[in-house]
């Protein structure tokens, strides 16, 4: 047990001979608080080394008898434990599939971008560095660099409040402003516009295993109630109180984003296009999934973007 140095055996292309070369570092060897031998690169100072080797046999003592406060020992857990465990908190917490599987994905691109090994290695400029290439190098737009941001802070501040960090090394860094890099440019449609999408699912052919008609009232609801699509997805005839005045649709608390029950009022235009649709749609009973869309409501993720493919509805011509 010690400090010692490496040797290696290197081929000399200039004389073809071989010859045993010396690390520049210095090693340690010791035994950890389980007599496991370990080995570690120091300084290639012998005394700086030795001071390292130094406060790892302290640590190792205090380890010992039993002197190592609760973080200490987290921050030397290799970091995909922490991760896995963040995993088990944003399932616990009643997430989506899709929510807990994107911020995982998230976390760990950092954790591999960043080469980070525990989590005590987490700086603001190993962040830092990876945004800026994820937008440099690989053309992300800063909207994405700042979901990516919140997604590692939510880590990071689940490590304080769980005590696996002493402090958040990611609580003052911000987002930047994503108006300065807009990639498409999104504006509400206009009332022809609207009016001329609603058409052209009505009368068009199946997309994405919808028939045109149930499009059309998917797009009607949506536009009036500002439901989201996994909100939508969530809809039975229970859902919807048609005799009372005003009608109303509910979503529960369980798929709503907000985590709780929305009701939403609606227009007496809205009430006869859906009662005239339901006598088409024809559920098998008032708990049949209306629009299934989500893999939590129905067993199956189908892209609502697919639905709407602009080059079949911008056109003036489909009104002809």
């Amino acid at each position: 047990m010690g400090l010692y140095k490496k040797h290696k055996t290197v081929f000399d292309a200039l004389t073809g001979e071989k010859r045993r070369k010396e690390s520049a570092n210095w090693w340690g060897r010791y035994r950890d608080a389980k007599g496991r031998e370990k080995r570690v690169p120091l300084s290639p100072s012998k005394d700086i080394a030795q001071r390292q080797l130094r406060k790892i046999l302290d640590a190792v003592i205090l380890e010992k008898a039993d002197l190592v406060s609760v973080t200490e020992k987290e921050t030397k857990k290799p970091v995909a434990l922490h991760v896995e465990d963040f995993t088990v908190h944003l399932q616990a917490k009643a997430n989506t599939k899709k929510h807990v599987k994107g911020t995982t994905q998230i976390v760990k691109a950092f954790v591999y971008g960043c080469k980070w090994k525990n989590v005590s290695q987490i700086t603001e400029g190993t962040v830092e560095k990876f945004l800026l290439d994820l937008r440099e190098v690989h053309g992300r737009g800063i909207r994405t660099s700042n979901n990516y941001l919140r997604a590692i802070k939510h880590f990071t501040g689940w490590l304080l409040r769980t005590k696996r960090l002493t402090t958040d090394p990611l609580a003052y860094m911000e987002t930047l402003n994503g108006d300065t890099d807009l990639r498409h440019d999104r504006r509400p449609l206009d009332s022809d516009e609207f009016a001329r999408m609603v058409y052209v699912a009505e009368t068009g052919p199946p997309r994405v295993g919808f028939l045109g008609r149930d499009r059309a009232m998917l797009y009607l609801l949506a536009a009036w109630t500002g439901f989201r699509r996994g909100e939508l997805s969530s809809l039975t005839l229970r859902s919807f109180d048609l005799e009372s005045s005003p009608a109303t649709v509910t979503v529960k608390a369980t798929y709503s984003k907000r985590k709780r029950q929305d009701v939403q009022v609606l227009h007496p235009d809205i009430v006869v296009r859906f009662k005239e649709w339901i006598l088409k749609r024809k559920p098998k009973n008032d708990r049949e999934i209306l629009f299934p869309l989500t893999e939590q409501t129905c067993g199956t993720d189908r892209k609502t973007s697919a639905m709407i493919q602009v080059r079949y509805w911008c056109r003036p011509s489909h009104l002809d």
